[in-house]
């Protein structure tokens, strides 16, 4: 007598490979997901950092007219993060961040690092900051799963 599946064998286990591999993709878009917002955060440190790195060391960009930094602002243009010279238009850089999907908000709508010291301060008139108050950068990812990260600078602009 010969030996073979049934009908109905075949088919639970096509039902249990369909469920393991549903949550298997779900669990890497997730994953995938989370690297994506991972290396969005990445580069804002790392964009928040240069630009700090430009006040403190009173770098002014290529090319500026300028003779003395003041101070380096960081602000969202165009959907790209932009750090500039005494707010006078020359650029040290204009960075999209991450791919499609993501997107980085500001709040105050403008950072001010001072120069020499790399402090974050209220305005372009050096205005110190009192110690509870922060600026915050939000990245976010729109997917099936709405993600974000919020990145905090204090007044002594220490990133947190």
């Amino acid at each position: 007598m010969k030996r073979a599946f049934s009908l109905v064998e075949i088919l639970v286990l096509v039902t249990i490979l369909a469920v393991i591999s549903g949550g298997a993709l779900v669990y890497l878009n997730s994953f995938n997901s989370q690297q994506k917002l991972n290396k969005g955060r990445d580069e804002v440190v790392l964009a928040i950092k240069l630009a700090q790195s430009y006040a403190k060391t009173r770098q002014l960009p290529v090319g500026s007219d300028e003779t003395e930094l003041r101070y380096v602002q960081l602000q969202i243009k165009d959907g790209n993060l932009v750090a500039g010279a005494n707010g006078i238009g020359s650029t040290y850089f204009s960075i999209r961040i991450g791919n499609e999907g993501i997107g980085v908000s500001i709040s105050p709508q403008v950072i001010y690092f001072w120069a020499g010291n790399g402090f974050w301060v209220k305005d372009e008139l050096g205005t110190l900051n009192s110690n509870n108050e922060k600026a915050e950068v939000t990245i976010e990812q729109k997917n099936i799963i709405i993600s974000q990260e919020k990145i905090e600078i204090n007044s002594l602009g220490q990133i947190q």
